[in-house]
């Protein structure tokens, strides 16, 4: 008990929080299925009050983007193990762990959040879904620096690292010159891993989060398509209306793109509900303001 109290306040501190308010988020060691499954479990972790009130804080300011709630709970047993998936992927991509995974170490992690993902069961309340969504709106803002020093004698990469202050010395007389690089969480190269086990990752967190995923339906990968999830959540008055929500803060043309994409595969009564919800949605467009 005592090691899941540690690990759930390392991921709440360094995960959780960061991918809420902002700042780095700093993976430690792969904490994998059995410990992802059971933080719920572990009771509250021993965390800085003060920080815990900002991050609930922040939670709720994107939850009333949405939807007039004032207050949203703390994180449930399905929220803490995505987070701890998304955790062990970023474990897997991180190349200050490359000399201490062993070889094929990288694919495993991601095949253990995967089956950390598999037994996350979809949201069963609207309620439930905007909470996870509190948690994971900023998933596809994640990204890590690199920097590329070069100076008279040489030069080197730093990926997701600082540069070392000794190599900024006397800029000028050394002709130093540091050029920084944003990659996006799935620009990253797991150590060792076809890029597309990422992308599965963020696949499946998103069909656990299913407001998340209509919220972010315009992202160029993993292309938007319609999950049961996602489905269930628009064929409930209340859902379909956060959907509405969460697709209005899009570019309209691109919405239409992706929804139209997705809708077209599907047929019976999964058909009907993404028509209604693409119905509903060109009613808003065109009503007058006064209407809507």
């Amino acid at each position: 008990m005592a090691d899941l109290e540690r690990d759930g306040a390392r991921l709440y501190e360094h995960v959780m929080a960061p991918l809420v308010l902002g700042g780095p988020l700093v993976p430690g060691h792969a904490l994998g299925a059995r410990a992802a499954l059971a933080l719920g479990g572990a009771g509250e972790p021993r965390v800085d009050p003060a920080l815990v009130e900002r991050v609930q804080a922040g939670r709720v300011r994107r939850a009333r983007a949405l939807a007039p709630v004032d207050v949203l709970g703390p994180p449930t047993a399905a929220e803490w193990a995505l987070a701890a998936a998304l955790h062990d992927a970023l474990c897997a991509a991180n190349p200050g762990f490359a000399s201490a995974l062993r070889r094929g170490a990288a694919a495993r992690i991601l095949d253990v959040a995967l089956t950390t993902l598999d037994r996350v069961e979809p949201p069963a309340r609207v309620g439930d879904a905007l909470s996870r969504h509190s948690w994971l709106a900023r998933l596809f803002e994640v990204t890590r620096t690199d920097a590329e020093v070069s100076w008279w004698t040489g030069s080197r990469v730093y990926r997701g690292r600082d540069v070392p202050a000794r190599l900024r010395l006397w800029p000028d007389l050394r002709r130093v010159t540091v050029t920084t690089t944003a990659r996006r969480l799935l620009e990253l190269e797991p150590l060792g891993v076809r890029r597309e086990k990422l992308v599965e990752v963020v696949r499946r967190t998103l069909a656990r989060s299913p407001l998340t995923d209509l919220a972010t339906c315009t992202r160029p990968e993993p292309e938007f398509a319609w999950t049961d999830a996602a489905l269930a959540l628009s064929a409930t008055r209340a859902g379909r209306t956060l959907a509405l929500r969460a697709l209005a803060r899009q570019p309209a043309a691109d919405v239409a793109e992706a929804l139209g994409r997705a809708t077209a595969a599907l047929e019976g009564p999964r058909l009907g509900v993404a028509r209604e919800l693409m119905a509903a949605r060109g009613a808003l467009a065109g009503a007058a303001p006064g209407d809507a």
